[in-house]
């Protein structure tokens, strides 16, 4: 019997237990929604505050919009006039292959997304922003390109199997012109460059790649053959101080803007000096100028781009390892040394260059990578930067 009255008191605890805990559940879950909802209120409200503030900023500008964003905009390119006209000329001819090659950033997208607005009305083109990861996925490219409105799909064939589409496309583009655009190619596998090589003996077809610079070493190594084939290399390095302003210009006039307002001479100078007039980063920087000025309630945007304090290089013995050997060479002259871009370019093969300032535009392009990575600083000189090693690199540098 005391056993029996023991197990029902503990089954009343429990019982009692379970509804408290019931009860504490409930109180939490009213005051969790209750405290979310004046978060949110709150966080609406802070939202709120910088967005009207950001909106009366750019309609004090006449700007709709930020024109200083990543998109791409075939009507904003800029610059690039020789690359262009030397591409154009080449599909004119109707030569087969050629490459386009450039850093990240440099505007090989925009430069691809450009051609693909403005060709002949007798070209056809098709732009693959990617390599497919299998050959079979061109497949759906074609089939995508030339799929026929329903009903008429039913009566009409569908290339089914890669092997089908050279024949698909010479019997298919008769007096059409295709411009194959295929972007990031040095990502491609040797079997999808296979393929690509294959399309190149497509009647009317034009192709035209496009990736980083290793790109070229990459097909003399594994696909000689199809190396050979190429008409025409087109290189993207930076843009000139005109083509930097005009960039600026003509993307604050798209957006209701005019002309480079609220920018002035110096800030654009200080801009082209920070980028070294490389696309991505004239974009970057401007967008951070317009923060700073919406920030500081800045109408007019008169001042130097502030130089964020660098990073520290990853060091250690091997950190020159994967390097090129042009990097290697800049790290090795500023070893002995600071030097100006210029300066280190004049000891190249400028032969190899389709002019010193062609050589110019690489090393300091290079240089501004190296500076973000925390390898190599900087400071003023004139008109232009002197760059040196950073110390921890230097040490690193006479080790190795």
């Amino acid at each position: 019997m005391e056993i029996k009255n023991i197990n029902m008191e503990e089954n009343k605890i429990n019982d009692i237990n379970q509804e408290n805990n019931v009860e504490e559940n409930i109180e939490q879950k009213v005051y969790d929604e209750e405290y979310n909802k004046e978060e949110e209120k709150t966080l609406t409200k802070e939202n709120k505050i910088d967005i009207d503030k950001i909106d009366r900023w750019y309609k004090k500008q006449g700007w709709r919009e930020n024109p200083f964003t990543f998109n791409i905009v075939p009507d904003l390119f800029v610059g690039y006039s020789e690359q262009l006209h030397a591409i154009m000329k080449v599909i004119k001819e109707k030569h087969k292959l050629s490459l386009v090659l450039g850093p990240t950033g440099s505007g090989k997208t925009m430069l691809l997304k450009w051609i693909s607005q403005n060709l002949p009305k007798e070209y056809d083109f098709i732009y693959i922003g990617k390599p497919p990861e299998r050959p079979e996925e061109f497949v759906d490219i074609f089939n995508e390109k030339y799929k026929r409105p329903w009903p008429l799909s039913i009566f009409f064939n569908r290339i089914k199997s890669i092997y089908q589409i050279y024949n698909f496309l010479n019997k298919k583009l008769k007096k059409r012109t295709l411009v194959l655009l295929c972007d990031e190619v040095h990502e491609a596998d040797i079997e999808i460059l296979e393929w690509l090589r294959v399309f190149c003996d497509i009647n009317n077809m034009i192709m035209i790649l496009s990736g980083l610079p290793i790109l070229e070493q990459q097909l003399n190594e594994k696909l000689n053959t199809f190396a050979k084939r190429i008409i025409t290399k087109i290189e993207l390095i930076s843009l000139t101080k005109e083509e930097t302003i005009e960039l600026i210009r003509k993307r604050i006039e798209s957006v209701g803007g005019q002309d480079c307002k609220p920018f002035t001479e110096r800030a654009l100078e200080a801009i082209y000096e920070q980028t070294g007039g490389f696309p991505r980063e004239v974009i970057r920087v401007a967008n951070d100028f317009v923060d700073d000025a919406i920030e500081k309630g800045l109408d007019v945007i008169d001042i130097t781009v502030p130089i964020k304090e660098e990073k520290e290089a990853d060091l250690s013995l091997n950190m020159f390892a994967d390097m090129s050997p042009l990097q290697e060479k800049i790290i090795d002259l500023l070893s002995k040394k600071a030097m100006t871009p210029g300066e280190i370019a004049d000891t190249f093969d400028l032969e190899k260059y389709k002019s010193r300032q062609h050589a110019v535009r690489s090393v300091n392009n290079i240089l501004i990578r190296m500076m973000q990575e925390g390898i190599v600083l900087r400071k003023k000189k004139g008109k232009a930067f002197t760059y040196m090693l950073a110390p921890r690199v230097r040490t690193i540098a006479v080790k190795s």
